[in-house]
């Protein structure tokens, strides 16, 4: 993989608080999607629709990936190519070598499914620190073994690489624990951060008043595709609803068949409409649901386009865990729905107001959210912002954050939680 050249330059360090030389290039390993502009990411098939219907992208990652740039401060970006090619060639492995570091963006990579031996077979070659940034556990309820052989090997020879891995949360701390990697600091998401602020305040609404509701989809979501739907439903009859997409080719395919942005729009739209009805999302074409997509749906292939289109609602909520925190890094009051340890880990971590899923036989929305405590996520968030700043110095990493009171260094990973 060639390296990218970023155009535009970071802020100012005079801006970032602590004054602090920019990293002259560094690496990324599991980049998401094609950095513009220095910083701003866009999907691999931005700026072409008919790609983009047939090719699912996570913009979730995409939100991980752009927060975890604006937050570091670096001239050159090189992502890194785990190909047999590249890893045998001595000249790829020297510009590896002469980085100033290499890091791994955030995500669910602690499990036991993972395949890391392309990785380590390259990383073992390089010399330049590495760290992780933002990874997290996705494991079942009650497991007992969180990571495979591969990915085992993988964390410990991050662990070595680094003062410090930043992580989810404290599930993701027991994972790592439980194979002897104790180095690591709970800060929850890069995401969260990413206008660099030691504080936040969010514009909380009454549910009354609520001009403009923003729904995340995710809609294979396994066990909650009839909550899902109701909460769609019911909440689109109770507020102006927007409802945000992630990246799932159906909604894609009716957004821009929609907009006649296809070739054959009305060929994509009706395969795409088949697909939902089959999979029992739609219940036949005449759905008052797919009425309420073709209102309602918002499909975005850049974060900075996610961002501005979430910034304008009132609240959020629904299914989306990164669609939701990019709502409170806004300052968008969001309310989680959880549904997995995953979701669970990252509520507790930030302080995130929450329903439980399998809670929801009696649920009102007014009164969830009425009784929600936002203020708790506001006090959370800046204490986590403290452990952020702390990773990124004792890793040397420079980063654009604004300065705040330094946490002292935790003896271990329950201090850090």
């Amino acid at each position: 993989m060639t390296e990218e050249t970023t155009s535009g330059s970071p802020l100012s360090q005079a801006q970032a608080g602590k004054p602090q030389p920019a990293a002259k290039r560094i690496g990324v390993l599991m980049p998401a999607g094609k950095v513009l502009n220095h910083d701003q990411v866009v999907t691999y098939t931005y700026d072409d629709p008919e790609k983009s219907a047939t090719q699912f992208s996570n913009i979730g990652d995409l939100f991980v990936y752009e927060s975890s740039l604006r937050i570091l401060s670096y001239e050159n970006l090189m992502p890194l190519s785990l190909s047999e090619k590249d890893r045998d060639n001595p000249e790829y492995i020297e510009r590896l070598n002469s980085l100033d570091y290499i890091f791994l963006r955030g995500s669910n990579y602690i499990n036991t499914s993972g395949n890391w031996d392309s990785a380590i077979a390259l990383l073992e070659k390089v010399k330049v620190p590495v760290v992780a940034f933002g990874i997290g556990v996705q494991t079942p309820d009650n497991a007992t073994r969180y990571v495979n052989d591969s990915t085992e090997r993988f964390l410990k020879l991050i662990a070595e690489r680094s003062k410090s891995l930043a992580i989810r949360g404290e599930l993701s701390a027991t994972a790592l624990e439980s194979i002897g990697i104790k180095n690591a600091r709970i800060i929850g998401c890069p995401t969260v951060f990413r206008h660099r602020k030691p504080t936040i305040q969010l514009r909380k609404v009454a549910a009354a008043d609520l001009d403009s509701l923003g729904f995340t989809l995710r809609r294979k979501t396994y066990g909650n595709a009839t909550l899902q739907r109701y909460l769609l439903r019911t909440l689109s009859e109770l507020y102006r609803l927007s409802i945000f997409c992630a990246g799932e080719l159906e909604e894609k395919a009716i957004v821009y068949a929609g907009r006649n942005l296809l070739k054959d729009s009305a060929s994509a739209k009706k395969q795409a409409v088949q697909a939902l009805i089959d999979e029992k999302w739609l219940y036949g074409p005449k759905d008052p649901l797919l009425g309420l997509y073709e209102r309602s749906m918002n499909v975005y292939e850049s974060v900075g386009d996610f961002e501005r289109g979430i910034a304008e609602m009132a609240g959020v909520t629904g299914f989306r865990l990164h669609g939701n925190l990019l709502a409170l890094a806004n300052g968008v009051p969001a309310l989680y729905m959880v549904y997995d340890t995953r979701t669970r880990e990252f509520v507790k971590t930030l302080g995130i107001p929450s329903v439980e899923t399998k809670s929801m036989d009696r649920f009102s929305f007014e009164q969830a959210w009425d009784s929600a405590r936002f203020d708790v996520f506001e006090k959370t968030y800046a204490r986590r912002y403290k452990e952020l700043l702390g990773f990124l110095e004792e890793n040397n990493l420079p980063h654009r954050l604004e300065s705040a009171a330094k946490p002292q260094r935790p003896t271990s990973l329950n201090a850090a939680a």
